[in-house]
């Protein structure tokens, strides 16, 4: 018994230790290359481990063995405790009508714990990145040079849990925090003037939010099986902690490196004066509805549909006069196919094939054009000595247009997520 239990101390002190080191590197890395990280609170992260974003995005199916990190109420189905990670290596392709960009940018996706608790009631906790800002654009207007940059992540810590209420019916909630610290610096710039203008703005974003979930689950005919999920989130808001300062800036001669853009002067605006030291920002409501149909360790196919309230979102500090927000849709189709979940001659007999497609009206509108996201993905999930799994996921994505001198972008995310199984809070015959 002492020896079982030392054992499970041991691997709870790994798994802890993995958590501190997984939220160390997720603060410090660059997560996005996008220029349309610039509007809102960035481009938003999907939400889900790697094993659905290869299905498209769906939240829908619920293992026994898997963290959903999209629906709560799926926690109920939990019968071994799961220690879940994901990281993404991206590749863009910026595309306008006179240039072409390539940029590159790895992220951390998410780290999470679930374990069942007794039967039918699962919990979870971990983080997850909200969205991230990351871009550096440069534009011309008239006889003036505008150059705006941006960096930044809001991250959503979650506890969630799951109880199944009756029959396949199973009801979780989850509470989230968001925080995290956006910079953005513009600087501009007159010919033939001799001193350049440099504005800096900081939000340091803080607050809470939570979602409520259904699922469901029935056994048909012929081996069948219905899924289907409900997910709502509810209108928050987080508090925004904002600063602002203008520099004059200019070249400066240095014997090393030459000329060199040096700040001349710094002064610090008073926002309290103008009620923007502390404000509140709006996140939009959203429900996600979402219904499959499979077999138990064969195969699933799903469809999910979501809606969000964008035209709700505000942000008093950071606003632009060229962009505009209305109410935005997601549509996710995908699936899954095992082989063989029991085959001992062929190993990718065992391997869980994934493939999903995702279609997403974004919400924001720019000079007139409606900025559109569409994405396809394949992933294999390993069977990993060790590991329950590990799951390597490839995504081909676009998002936005050359319309009305716009961007388009071209995107691949190489994504790699894990899975490590064991059993916990089990009583065992001889105890």
């Amino acid at each position: 018994m002492d020896s079982l239990n030392n054992m499970m101390n041991r691997k709870l002190i790994t798994l802890i230790i993995a958590l501190f080191t997984t939220t160390y590197v997720a603060f410090s890395q660059k997560t996005t290359e996008s220029p349309y990280s610039f509007y809102g609170v960035g481009e938003r992260n999907f939400g889900g481990i790697a094993e659905e974003s290869a299905m498209g995005g769906l939240g829908i199916y619920a293992d026994s063995t898997r963290v959903n990190i999209q629906n709560p109420a799926a926690l109920s189905q939990l019968k071994f405790t799961a220690f879940s990670a994901g990281f993404t290596m991206q590749r863009k392709n910026i595309v306008t009508n006179n240039t072409k960009l390539n940029t590159q940018s790895s992220s951390f996706n998410y780290f999470a714990l679930g374990f069942p608790i007794v039967e039918k009631l699962g919990v979870s906790f971990g983080l997850v990145p909200y969205s991230s800002v990351g871009y550096k654009i440069k534009n011309t207007k008239a006889n003036r040079v505008y150059q705006y940059e941006g960096s930044g992540n809001v991250n959503q810590f979650f506890l969630s849990t799951g109880y199944q209420i009756y029959g396949g019916l199973s009801l979780g909630a989850s509470f989230r925090y968001h925080f995290g610290t956006i910079d953005m610096t513009d600087l501009y710039q007159q010919n033939n003037i001799e001193f350049y203008t440099q504005e800096f703005s900081k939000s340091r974003l803080s607050g809470g939010a939570f979602n409520i979930g259904l699922y469901y689950e029935e056994t048909l005919k012929h081996r069948l099986r219905l899924y289907s999920s409900l997910v709502y989130t509810p209108q928050s808001t987080l508090s925004s902690e904002n600063q602002r300062n203008i520099s004059t800036l200019s070249y400066v001669a240095s014997s090393r490196s030459g000329a060199q853009l040096t700040v001349r002067e710094t002064r610090t605006l008073d926002l309290d004066a103008t009620g923007l030291k502390n404000t509140k920002l709006t996140l939009p409501s959203q429900i996600e509805v979402g219904i499959g149909l499979g077999e138990h360790q064969k195969w699933f196919a799903g469809l999910e549909y979501t809606f969000i309230n964008n035209s709700k979102f505000s942000n008093p500090f950071l606003t632009t006069t060229d962009v505009s927000y209305k109410d935005s849709y997601k549509l996710a189709v995908g699936g899954f196919w095992i082989p063989n979940y029991h085959s001992f001659s062929s190993y990718w007999h065992r391997v869980t094939y994934r493939a999903g497609f995702r279609y997403e009206n974004t919400g924001i509108v720019l000079n007139g054009q409606n900025i559109n996201y569409f994405g396809t993905s394949f992933g294999l999930s390993l069977p990993v000595k060790g590991f329950s799994n590990i799951t390597l996921v490839g995504e081909y994505g676009k998002r936005g247009t050359t319309t009305a001198n716009l961007i388009k972008e071209n995107e691949f995310n190489l994504r790699i997520g894990f899975t490590l199984n064991d059993k916990w809070f089990q009583r065992t015959k001889y105890q």
